[in-house]
């Protein structure tokens, strides 16, 4: 970590702006309240995705499953412990200042297979459909006759806004709304369970967060989507055409050999599922269309403590950027100190759950 220095005042270049903090500035909470302060984030976001998403629950939660239509058998895709570094501090008692903010993030950003999934999880390829043709078929009917028509979205993970591909979101729809709610989910979430042994879900206890269909043509130029994380538990992309409709494409898999030259490229119906903090993009198709499900999915009892410290760490980040640059006044000077403590503080906490000193999927054990 950074050395100290007999200077008071720091300067660090972080995300193209020079920051300065005083370290004496301290800001106190303990790891307990870390914690509860995560449950409730979390609490939150399942309330919010069972609001969205409610077809499928009944009073005492998800309590119907189609097991006859759930994957068994999967491709498994995993890594060496070599490829993924752990973590190493020197001490439970974990203090940053702010000139070890920056290099703490790279180490974070590092690993390939984030916590609580292991080396062995990398990715999955169901070796069944999960969806019939038929059901792909209606999904991709009513994206292309939707009223509203696909939508876009602006530049991401630094691929052009032009090149990346359309997308129409779940709550948009309603046929596929239905069908994934209905006949999808109580497929995805035995699957899942069945396909990350290690991970200890029960289906009972996912929910979806999030889902969109993704429209890739080659004819207007919206071809991928860059490298990036998801923030969410597990991703799952079903494949709803045929991959005779389309040249390239897949879906790129950071770990796996060579991975920007062999995406994974999936049968019309089956299902890739990976950690969503496992870097992923969507290769370039070079002629046709691609369609692709894509579904995010939580646990309503594991907490990614480390991800909503880390999204702490940009709140403040974002708060200094806020402040202008040429403010020389004592108040935002003082207030550009503060925001860097706490940045600091949030960092170190951080990196305790990505060290494992505390359980990431037991809100209390710590």
């Amino acid at each position: 970590m950074g050395s100290s220095s007999s200077s008071s005042m720091r300067s660090l270049s972080l995300s193209s702006f020079e920051i300065a903090t005083n370290d004496e500035v301290q800001l106190s909470h303990s790891m307990e309240t870390v914690i509860e302060e995560n449950k409730r984030k979390h609490e939150e976001m399942v309330e919010q995705s069972e609001n969205l998403f409610y077809g499928f629950y009944g009073p005492n939660g998800f309590d119907k499953f189609d097991e006859d239509n759930t994957p068994s058998d999967w491709q498994s895709f995993s890594l060496s412990s070599e490829q993924n570094p752990e973590i190493e501090i020197q001490s439970e008692d974990i203090v940053l200042d702010s000139i070890d903010i920056w290099d703490t993030l790279i180490g974070l950003d590092k690993r390939i297979v984030p916590a609580p999934f292991t080396a062995d999880d990398l990715a999955r390829v169901s070796c069944s459909p999960i969806l019939s043709p038929d059901e792909c078929q209606e999904i991709i009917e009513e994206c292309d006759n939707h009223y509203f028509g696909w939508g876009t979205s602006g530049s991401r993970y630094g691929t052009p806004a032009e090149r990346i591909g359309n997308i129409i979101k779940l709550e948009d729809l309603s046929r596929t709304y239905s069908l994934v709610n209905f006949e999808l989910l109580p497929r995805l979430f035995p699957a899942i369970a069945n396909a990350f042994p290690s991970l200890g879900a029960s289906p009972t206890n996912l929910r979806l967060a999030g889902s969109r269909i993704v429209k890739y043509d080659a004819s207007e130029g919206r071809v991928e989507l860059g490298l990036h994380r998801d923030g969410k538990l597990i991703t799952a992309n079903i494949a709803l055409n045929d991959m005779n409709d389309y040249e390239g494409g897949g879906t790129y898999i950071e770990g796996l050999n060579n991975f920007m030259d062999n995406p994974i490229k999936l049968e019309k119906g089956h299902v890739l599922l990976h950690p969503g903090d496992v870097r992923h993009g969507g290769a370039p198709i070079t002629k046709g269309q691609r369609y692709v499900l894509v579904c995010f999915i939580i646990d309503k009892t594991i907490i990614p403590h480390e991800k909503y410290c880390h999204d702490r760490v940009n709140i403040d980040i974002e708060a200094r950027r806020a402040i202008p640059s040429n403010d020389d006044s004592r108040t935002a000077v003082e207030e550009r100190e503060v925001l860097l403590a706490s940045a600091a503080k949030h960092c170190a906490d951080a990196l305790r759950f990505a060290n494992g000193n505390f359980d990431q999927t037991s809100p209390l054990d710590f």
